[in-house]
C-alpha cells in the first residue's frame, strides 16, 4: 500500500514540526517519527482503524 500527502497537509505538517522544534530542541524531530510511526502502523494494519465513511478510516494514537 502506498501513501501521500496533499501538498497542504505536507504544508501544514512541516510547520508543526518547525512550531515544535522552536518550542524545544528536538521536540520538532520527536513529532516527525510519531507522525511517521503512525502512517507505518496503518500502512501495516489499514483495517485496524474505525471507519468513519465507505472509503475512510481514523486512527488515533
Amino acid at each position: 500500500m502506498k501513501y501521500r500527502f496533499h501538498p497542504l497537509a505536507v504544508e501544514e505538517l512541516t510547520d508543526s514540526i518547525d512550531y515544535y522544534e522552536d518550542k524545544s530542541l528536538g521536540l520538532g524531530f520527536e513529532f516527525s517519527k510519531e507522525i511517521y510511526s503512525t502512517i507505518q502502523r496503518i500502512l501495516q494494519f489499514p483495517k485496524a482503524w474505525s471507519k468513519i465513511s465507505q472509503n475512510c478510516r481514523r486512527c488515533i494514537t
